[in-house]
């Protein structure tokens, strides 16, 4: 799979992390190098969504018999429905990633074929169909996020891009912020539910551009605030990031421990190897120094 550029000097393999700035390019090619070299395929990171390292909340149309669920980027999880159709559910915004976005790669060849309402516009015909457009969702929203880094920090399209990376529970704590003449704006009838002032948009796209980046690392850009959490967390812990973005596998565990075991047998022997050497020369040394004083006696 090519190197693709998603920014102003930021590149990208696949849909695994972004580089940007000096020897960016480069350094998207060789860990694409690397990951082949291992035989991994972008869209198809099957993982156990029964597993007791994370605490999966799947929507009641995902099929519970099917137990195939294939996750992409770290948040973006495909499956089949009760009526055998595959869907994307969007694990950090905990709602369904559909055909009915203008931009997915199916938007018209399924538009010809499906009702442009719900459940329709959720439903892929195959995997192949949902990998790709979860491809394609991924891949527009690291894009924009990367806008977001790099323009305006007042402007409103950035805000937009900010909004989206919250949450649904963190949007409705942002609009408990609204005062008085901003409730009233917000009874507006051309105003949906979901309307943020303008006010509480920019004050969150600040936050934002604080909290997303890394303090151990310094890495910037994430496709939610949720995924740059993780992110955080991994980095600090442990020093690295799980294969699939979301959570450690226990075979990853179980490896971090016995590196971490390893690392601390290492740097104990260390003071004892340093001791033992200190003794030996003294040891030989000795009868040298006891030599030289009963010559002078």
């Amino acid at each position: 799979m090519p190197v693709r550029k998603v920014g102003k000097n930021c590149y990208q393999w696949g849909n695994q992390k972004v580089y940007c700035g000096t020897d960016a390019k480069r350094k998207a090619i060789l860990q694409g190098i690397a990951i082949e070299n291992t035989g991994w395929k972008e869209a198809e990171n099957e993982i156990d969504v029964k597993t007791n390292h994370y605490s999966f909340v799947l929507p009641a149309e995902f099929d519970e018999n099917n137990e195939a669920f294939y996750l992409v980027s770290g948040y973006l999880l495909i499956s089949t429905d009760k009526e055998g159709k595959w869907r994307v559910w969007d694990l950090d915004k905990g709602e369904w990633r559909g055909w009915n976005w203008i931009d997915s790669p199916f938007y018209k060849a399924y538009q010809k074929k499906y009702p442009l309402t719900p459940p329709h516009y959720f439903q892929f015909d195959t995997l192949q169909d949902a990998e790709k457009h979860t491809s394609k969702v991924a891949l527009t929203r690291l894009k924009n996020v990367i806008k977001w880094i790099e323009g305006d920090e007042d402007s409103l399209h950035g805000s937009d891009i900010a909004l989206s990376l919250i949450s649904k529970g963190k949007r409705s704590a942002l609009r408990m912020k609204m005062d008085s003449k901003e409730k009233e704006m917000a009874r507006h009838p051309n105003r949906s539910q979901r309307w943020i002032p303008d006010r509480l948009r920019k004050e969150l796209s600040n936050e934002l551009r604080k909290q997303m980046v890394c303090p151990t690392c310094g890495e910037a850009v994430f496709p939610s605030l949720l995924a740059a959490q993780r992110h955080h967390f991994y980095c600090e812990k442990y020093g690295k990031q799980p294969s699939n973005y979301l959570f450690m596998t226990p075979l990853e565990l179980l490896m971090f421990d016995f590196v971490k075991t390893k690392k601390e047998a290492e740097s104990f022997q260390t003071p004892i190897i340093f001791i033992s050497g200190i003794a030996l020369l003294l040891g030989m040394a000795l009868p040298y120094f006891l030599d030289s004083r009963a010559d002078k006696v």
